[in-house]
């Protein structure tokens, strides 16, 4: 069973917040959520779902290489820069 809490920043109890960032390493600003979750864990897969699993993953790459496969790689390296400067913060690219 999944569970999920969000928490505000800004609203969390100063014992709450203090635990966060010592499990983070790192201070929290206000404007910042936390979300905890907690499920069960599983095995990875073995023998044939393994290999299924694998292949499944491979035919969905080669889909993805065949859409776009028309887009210049410095477009496509601009879109991925892009979306990982949006979801990272600080994010810098290779140099």
């Amino acid at each position: 069973m999944l569970s999920v809490l969000i928490h505000k920043v800004s609203e969390m109890k100063p014992q709450m917040r203090a635990a966060v960032e010592a499990e983070l390493g790192r201070s929290l600003r206000d404007d910042e959520e936390v979300s905890i979750m907690a499920f069960e864990p599983h095995s990875a897969p073995t023998g044939e779902s393994r290999r299924d699993a694998a292949r499944a993953l491979q035919e969905h790459f080669n889909r993805i290489d065949q859409n776009t496969k028309s887009i210049p790689d410095e477009e496509m390296e601009g879109a991925i820069n892009g979306a990982l400067r949006s979801v990272r913060p600080g994010y810098r690219e290779r140099e």
